[in-house]
């Protein structure tokens, strides 16, 4: 299966893989220019203590679309209005504003985010949001339910079990099958043995895709 993602996607995937390994919300994006060719890439970084140059950690804006976008100085942002950039999960409110402010005008996500997901901002009327046109599309499929089974098996890991599963509930609403999924993938502890040997996403999605073939 995982020969079969496109470029952006994997290496979108990549970045939320990092991010879960070092213990941050799993969640990537990654820019494209024109031509489909990546040329930045980013992650949630809300519980790390360090990130590149350009980029911010360790603080509750330390979003994947951020570090994307905060890596394009103010020299290459007329670029932006012909570059995609893709995000594993729905960007939020907050990713939303700085993609409409950035100037990208194409976004791809692979799974909504039914709590925190700040795409319906784009159809809410706003004069200014209108005349940017931001042609903005879920994926679903089969990314989608990769994206679910990381971030439910991060919930499930959160030392707040209440929140976890309050949260859960939002994300079992929209997939259910993907979250039943995450629960199964967690109680047998099969992401921590990947992260704990070291194995790549692509590893992972390849495990994963007897699974989820019957329900994406």
């Amino acid at each position: 299966m995982w020969e079969n993602i496109p470029k952006p996607w994997q290496l979108a995937f990549v970045e939320a893989w990092e991010a879960y390994c070092a213990g941050s919300i799993p969640i990537g994006a990654v820019l494209a220019d024109a031509s489909g060719e990546v040329i930045r890439r980013g992650r949630n970084r809300i519980h790390d203590r360090s990130a590149p140059e350009g980029q911010i950690c360790a603080n509750k804006l330390a979003h994947a679309e951020l570090n994307v976008l905060l890596q394009i100085g103010i020299d290459e942002s007329h670029k932006l209005p012909e570059c995609t950039l893709y995000a594993t999960t729905e960007p939020c409110v907050l990713c939303f504003g700085a993609i409409v402010m950035a100037g990208v005008r194409r976004v791809r996500y692979a799974a909504a985010d039914a709590l925190a997901g700040g795409a319906d901002l784009n159809r809410a009327g706003n004069r200014f949001v209108m005349s940017r046109k931001i042609d903005m599309r879920c994926a679903h499929g089969f990314l989608a339910v990769i994206q679910k089974v990381l971030r439910t098996d991060y919930l499930l890991g959160l030392q707040d079990k209440d929140l976890a599963e309050r949260l859960l509930a939002c994300e079992t609403a929209e997939y259910p099958d993907a979250v039943e999924l995450g629960r199964r993938w967690h109680v047998s502890g099969r992401l921590q043995l990947a992260r704990e040997k070291g194995m790549g996403i692509d590893r992972v999605v390849d495990e994963l895709s007897r699974e989820i073939g019957h329900i994406a």
